[in-house]
């Protein structure tokens, strides 16, 4: 399973019913390769999972692309079927496995729930899987490994550095006071939090102060580390983008009571290391490979094949 992104294939192809040519037909044909078929109930389910997958509707101007792609994976399942390239049950289920790990579901009425979202059946998930392994195989075979150069890599990096970027962080000394539900504490805790933030700023020490009052029981904190500042809860993010390193805060409130921080250290928006980004860099590069060599394979099994496609058939479907 290595080598093509597994997803990528799932979401470019979309996956073909391989009974197709079988079904008694009451919609019009839009995508014909051989003795291959898809409907156009078929190419609106790929849309509603499209439109699943992106959370908003699909257009309607991008059906003809949609039906270009799915008359383009008809032709590698037909090369793969005159191959007679197979996929066992085993596989097909690892793959269900794999793709539950990624998404970090173990409970099955979620991973059924999330099909569900995506307009799928564990069944039609299958049948996507299997095709895309076929399709791997077929791309395998026809085309080989792609061997990507680590100087390769470091060249996509600089190219694409921008996307990489980590927003503004901050290193940050912090302690937070709990108060009661009906606050009716609120200006005792106010007063005891301005008293400790004079004696940090008298005596330089905020680090101390802070452990002591947790060693006490009388709130929680301590060394935050560096945290990208965009990922803080709004009290505190706006808070730290008033401070100058150094800066202790005046006490603050939230949800989560009272609030006071210090600024350590300010660092200012920078791109992820290449050794952090080398692998996800690594799987862009090959997938952009392998899409360009689908391409090329694909142009060459048209010429043999009967390939009919009729987007026009979806422009009445809304």
């Amino acid at each position: 399973m290595k080598g093509i992104n597994l997803l990528l294939f799932v979401i470019l192809l979309g996956g073909a019913n391989p009974i197709a040519a079988q079904r008694q037909l009451v919609e019009g044909i839009v995508v014909r390769v051989n003795d291959r078929i898809l409907t156009t109930a078929d190419i609106r389910q790929r849309a509603t999972e499209r439109a699943a997958e992106a959370g908003k509707t699909f257009p309607q101007e991008a059906y003809p692309d949609l039906v270009q792609q799915a008359a383009d994976e008809l032709c590698i399942l037909e090369r793969a079927a005159e191959l007679k390239l197979e996929v066992s049950n085993e596989e097909v289920n690892g793959a269900v496995q794999q793709l539950r790990e990624d998404n970090h579901v173990s409970d099955d009425a979620a991973f059924e729930s999330m099909l569900r979202g995506s307009g799928l059946t564990l069944e039609s998930l299958k049948a996507r899987l299997r095709d895309t392994i076929l399709i791997q195989r077929l791309i395998k075979r026809e085309v080989g490994d792609l061997p990507i150069t680590e100087e390769e890599l470091r060249q996509r990096y600089e190219r694409d550095k921008g996307k990489f970027m980590i927003g503004e962080r901050a290193h940050l000394e912090h302690i937070v006071s709990p108060v009661a539900a009906d606050r009716n504490d609120l200006d005792t805790g106010l007063a005891a939090a301005r008293r400790l933030v004079a004696a940090a700023r008298a005596s330089g020490n905020f680090k101390a102060l802070v452990e002591a009052e947790v060693a006490a029981g009388r709130g929680s904190g301590g060394d935050l580390g560096i945290v990208v500042i965009e990922d803080l809860r709004p009290e505190v993010r706006d808070t730290v983008a008033k401070l100058k390193v150094g800066e202790i805060s005046d006490p603050f409130i939230s949800k989560a009571g009272i609030h006071v921080v210090q600024l350590i250290e300010r660092i200012p928006p920078s791109p992820r290391p290449f050794a952090e980004m080398e692998g996800q860099l690594r799987q862009q590069e090959l997938d952009e490979r392998y899409r360009s060599h689908i391409n090329s394979v694909v142009t060459e099994l048209k010429k043999r094949f009967i390939v009919e496609t009729h987007p026009e058939l979806m422009a009445t479907i809304k």
